[in-house]
This record gives structure tokens, sequence and C-alpha cells, in this order.
């Protein structure tokens, strides 16, 4: 089964220790192709895997031993489902007569990940090799197909469980291909639209920005898009903080390409067109006009629309303001914030470089501050938005990438996922950690509920803690943010303050309202 993965092209293993899954850990380590990772921490190993099939575009397989160290992938294989990463689930397991009767470490493993995974097999312990070579084909057709996710080989093992074997024998790499799904024509009488463009699981924006080219409509890009590293002038950056103005400027169609944005601002307009290769619905306003489920270039080949030659330079008119904004606030004197620290690391974050975003705060500072000429690209993981096993995520992206990556997590999120720090000596790059210490909940100080009198206490759920005493347990170097370097996997910690985040965003949003959007500009209302 191991030989079969790696014939179609899966090398890479992820292991954590244990005895059931003895057969498929030697057969992993001794197979001569086979790259291998191991993790004591079955969660953090679940979330690595994610981050290299994000970065490597194929799953890695990951091998557990039984019981609860098989429940703790469910965090990652919830992830992969939401945003449909591959991943190899090998759960080994007590043959049927040890079920149901006591036996130490065993449970109902079969179907324990439910709808979360693509498919799922529970496997006999003795049948024939092309039987094995069969289910592990079948799991990685199913893995790979449309949409993509995480499947669950289930392997019974009876003792003993370590038998001597010949050496394997070098394999041939098998190539595999999706089908390529094309749009039907899709026709429009508007003139003044806008393009949306969202995570687009790693294709090329390429043929939306030229049909934006083509129309004169405006791009609004979110991060993780990487539109922004194709930069164009249709493609107007700071769109959130126009729409928090109050813009009367309203399109008459809306294209939406790829998974949910970062703004929440944009879920105000509606009807839209959703355009992608997925099945799943991407419409949480429930205010959607027409799903298109097609590749992107398909697409943009078949849609026909017309164009306002007013429409793009009235929205280059705000963009000016706001770009006006930035420039005034951020040269006033002002305490060091989140904000600051994006606008720092968009002029120093080396091109070779992969930018991941953790959730909460990290992600919607840097959609709105970050602004980087050139680098490998930006992830991060928004299937379901969770602050877990993000250090385990990097380190995965970076092996994934084969390049080095730089992490922004907030501090809950590393607390979360400190088991997971040794990863980042494993890898074969550079995975530096910046760990933005507000001593708590920053993104809930945004929130209504931050005037509650308990709100430190059970939201925020304030805390004293620093990072340097736990990279000098991992061995990992350690560093403030103003002497951050990008040369080795390193610690880096940046020490700010909640209130005055929170005062500077909403001065800034104020400052942005206050420079005027004009009321004469192409209003339909």
């Amino acid at each position: 089964m191991i030989d079969q993965f790696i014939r179609q092209g899966i090398d890479r293993f992820c292991i954590a220790p244990g005895s059931r899954n003895t057969p498929l850990v030697i057969a992993a380590a001794e197979h001569p192709q086979a790259k291998t990772i191991v993790h004591y921490d079955e969660r953090g190993l679940g979330f690595y895997a994610l981050g290299y099939a994000k970065g490597a575009k194929k799953p890695a397989a990951i091998i557990t031993t039984s019981g609860t160290a098989a429940g703790n992938l469910l965090p990652s294989v919830m992830e992969a489902h939401h945003s449909s990463i591959p991943m190899l689930l090998l759960t080994t397991d007590r043959p049927a007569e040890l079920r149901d009767c006591g036996a130490n470490q065993t449970t109902d493993q079969a179907k324990m990940f439910s709808h979360f995974v693509r498919w799922q097999a529970d496997l006999p312990p003795t049948l024939t090799e092309t039987y094995f070579r069969s289910i592990a084909a079948q799991a990685l057709f199913h893995a790979t197909q449309n949409p993509p996710g995480p499947v669950q080989i289930n392997c019974q093992y009876r003792e003993p469980l370590y038998v001597p074997r010949p050496a394997w024998e070098p394999s041939s790499p098998l190539s595999l291909s999706l089908p390529k799904l094309v749009a039907p024509p899709v026709r429009t009488n508007a003139s003044r639209g806008v393009f949306l463009i969202g995570d687009l699981d790693g294709q090329s924006p390429e043929p939306i920005l030229s049909l934006a080219k083509k129309l004169q409509w405006p791009i609004f890009a979110d991060l993780l898009s990487n539109a922004r590293l194709h930069p164009t002038f249709e493609q107007i950056r700071h769109f959130d903080w126009i729409l928090k103005t109050d813009c009367p400027l309203k399109p008459d169609c809306i294209v939406h390409f790829g998974k949910r944005l970062a703004s929440k601002k944009i879920l105000d307009w509606t009807p839209t067109i959703h355009v992608s290769p997925l099945p799943f619905l991407q419409d949480p306003t429930r205010g959607l006009s027409a799903r298109v489920q097609s590749d992107f270039d398909s697409f943009c080949e078949r849609f026909e629309a017309g164009s306002d030659p007013e429409w793009l330079p009235a929205w280059k008119e705000e963009e000016a303001k706001i770009e006006a904004a930035f420039g005034e606030m951020f040269e006033q004197p002002s305490p060091f914030t989140e904000a600051h620290a994006m606008r720092r690391l968009g002029k120093i974050l080396p091109e070779a470089f992969a930018l991941f975003l953790a959730n909460g705060m990290p992600i919607r500072d840097a959609d709105h501050f970050l602004f980087p000429e050139k680098c490998l690209g930006f992830y991060g993981n928004r299937g379901l938005s969770g602050i877990d096993g993000n250090i385990a995520t990097a380190a995965g992206l970076s092996d994934g990438l084969n390049a080095p990556v730089a992490a922004f997590l907030g501090d809950q999120t590393c607390l979360h996922d400190l088991n997971s720090l040794p990863l980042l000596k494993k890898t074969a790059h550079p995975v530096l950690l910046i760990a933005s210490n507000n001593f708590g909940s920053g993104i809930f100080s945004h929130l209504p509920i931050a005037s509650w009198p308990h709100f430190e206490t059970f939201m925020a759920a304030t805390h004293s803690w620093r990072f340097e005493d736990a990279a000098k347990m991992f061995g990992l170097p350690y560093l403030p943010f103003d002497q951050i370097s990008f040369e080795k996997s390193a610690l880096v910690e940046l020490v700010t303050n909640r209130q005055e985040n929170y005062r500077f965003q909403k001065k800034f949003l104020k400052h942005c309202t206050r420079r005027g959007i004009a009321r004469n500009a192409l209003s339909t209302d």
C-alpha cells in the first residue's frame, strides 16, 4: 500500500509513534523513495500534513496508532474538508475479534470522521497484494477528485506487528490529471461590474485580471487570492476601507471567484454570481443570483459584459483618497500596533518567503495593511478559521513549497499549538514564527461584547505569558520584533497593546471618512 502511494507520486509520510501502526511505519521508513517526518502529537501532525498539501498541491499520508491517537486528527480533517485540501489518513486498529470486548486502546474507528472525509475503508488484516494496491489507488483518487479532501483507510493488524521483509525495489511514479470544468457562455448587459477574488486554491488569477482589464471593471482581491502579487491598474487595494466609509458607488453586476473574502463589509453587496470549480455554496447572505461551477479560465473566456469608461476611474479616485489617508496616518506619532507591524513586514519580507497568516486579527490586519511588492505567496487556514494547529501548518507549508515561510500568529493561537514548535527544527527551510502578543484575544476587542464588565476574564482570556521561555524549551532562537531576521527558524515576539490596536484602527477609519467620499460619483441610488 505504501509502495502504491509512492508509485502515484505521494512520497511524504507523517508518522506519529505507536505500536499498532508498526507495519505501516516500517513500510514507510524502509522504502527508499519515502520521505518521513515524525512528530509525537497527532493533532499537530494532521495540521502539518494540511500545510504540506497546501504547498505541494498533493496530499501527504498520515500514519497513526489506534484510539485517541486517531481521534486527534479530527480538527485538521475538519479544516481539510472545509478548505478542500487533500489528505490521506492511514489509521490503524485492532482486528475484528478484538473489537467491542474491552481490548486496550480500542474504539470504533470505522467511519469515525463521518462526512468530513470524501471516502473511507475499513480493511481486514490479510488480503492479496493487488487488493491493498487497489485500495491505495482508490483512496488517492477520491482525495484528489473534485472536490479534493481527506480520505481514511482504517487498517486492522494482528500481532505479530513486526515481521522482517525484503528491501523495497525502486518504482516509477504515475501522473494524475483532473478533468477540466468548462463554463457555459455567460452574458450580461451590466457595464458597472466588480470582480471579487477570494482564495483560488493555488490557481493563477491571471485569467480574471485579463478579463478585468478588457472590461475595465475594478477588482477587489482578498489577500489569500495572491492577486496582489500580480499588480494591475484595475485592482482596488483598499476596497474594504472605501466600503466602510459608505461609498455611493453601486455596481450593477458582481462576480465572485473562488472562496470567501476576509472582508465582512463585502457581504452587504448582493446579488452576486459565484464562480468556482468546487461544488460548495459560498453564500452566507443567501443573496446569490447565479452559481457557475467552472474552471476560472474557462469562465473568463466565455463571459461577456459591457464597459463604462467612467466606472473604473471613479473607483481609482476613491482609492487615491484612502492611499493619502494611509500616508498621513502612518506618518503621525503613534504606539506601534499590529497595523504598523504589517506595514513594516510588507517592506522587509524577503522575496523567497511565503507568508502564513493566522485567523482572528492577523489575517484581517494583513488584508488591510500588508502590501509587499514580492513574495512567494499568502496562505491561511480559512476553511473553519480555527486557531488550532497553525504552527504545524506553517511547518508543513514550508516543506510542501520547498521554501522558507514566515508565519504571523496571535498569542492565543501560538499557545494553542506550542506542541508543534519542534517541527520548526525539522523543516528543510527556515520557518520564522512571529508571535503577536497582546496578552489576550485581540479580535473580540472590536465587538460590542468588549464593554461587558467581565470581558477580560471570559472573552479576552487575559494572560501574562511571554514566549522567550517556550523558544528556549524547544531550542529555538528568540528575537524581539525590532530585531527580526529571516536567516533561520526562530520565534519572534511582537508585544503590543490591545486597547492601542483598537484605538488606532478606529482613528484610521475616522480619518478615512473625514477625507470624504465624493457624493456626486456614479451612484445608482
